[in-house]
């Protein structure tokens, strides 16, 4: 059976909100390895680390464990999935992959969001609809201004078994165009980007097809 591993998104707990808590349930003849990429403080909030040493994280996650790997990853944690060597990994698995990151999206995530605190000298800090707050380093917002995600899956898809979900309904990315990464996969479901719902369960069945 495979050992597989997650990739959270941006700003979230290893759990990716509840998503592969129930991934890891359903379908327990595998063995998960969720682990968080950001510091989480005593009341929940969350430190949000710098691109490169998410991607560090991940690659000693990956060493650790034995034999092949399968990366799950969704949202910005694709993006973390291209910045590491991939010799380990059998497998990867895209979960809504944003094509953009870019410093002025963040900012503008911020600008938009009511009681967010911007200070692009300093920290930063971002409330969630979970009731906490993502704190974002300068250091952060620094790591993603060069950084072309579209390359990034070119070269997962180029490397290893590689399997992109677009989400059709999501409120968060809109339409992207990963369906254009050479190599890969390509799986359209009408979801939003947490794959909240009946798409929960759709993603449930997708998934037993690609961990077989």
């Amino acid at each position: 059976m495979a050992t597989v591993v997650f990739s959270h998104g941006f700003g979230v707990r290893a759990d990716a909100r509840g998503m592969f808590t129930q991934i890891a349930a359903a379908f327990p003849e595998h063995t998960f390895v969720p682990f968080d990429y950001n510091h989480i403080l005593e009341n929940g909030d969350v430190e949000v680390a710098p691109l490169d040493a998410q991607a560090a994280k991940l690659e000693s996650v990956i060493d650790a464990q034995d034999g092949d790997v399968i990366v799950v990853a969704h949202s910005q944690g694709c993006v973390i999935a291209g910045l590491i060597d991939l010799e380990k990994v059998r497998k990867v698995i895209l979960l809504a992959p944003p094509v953009q990151m870019s410093m002025q999206r963040v900012i503008d995530k911020l600008m938009n969001k009511q009681d967010a605190e911007v200070n692009l000298a300093g920290v930063s800090k971002l409330p969630r609809s979970d009731g906490t707050t993502t704190h974002i380093s300068k250091e952060y917002i620094e790591s993603v201004k060069s950084v072309n995600p579209l390359e990034h899956y070119e070269k997962i898809a180029g490397s290893v078994d590689t399997t992109i979900v677009r989400c059709t309904q999501d409120e968060v990315l809109g339409m992207t165009n990963v369906d254009t990464v050479p190599g890969a996969k390509h799986i359209d479901m009408a979801s939003d980007h947490d794959f909240t719902g009946d798409s929960r369960s759709e993603l449930l069945a997708l998934l037993a097809t690609e961990l077989s």
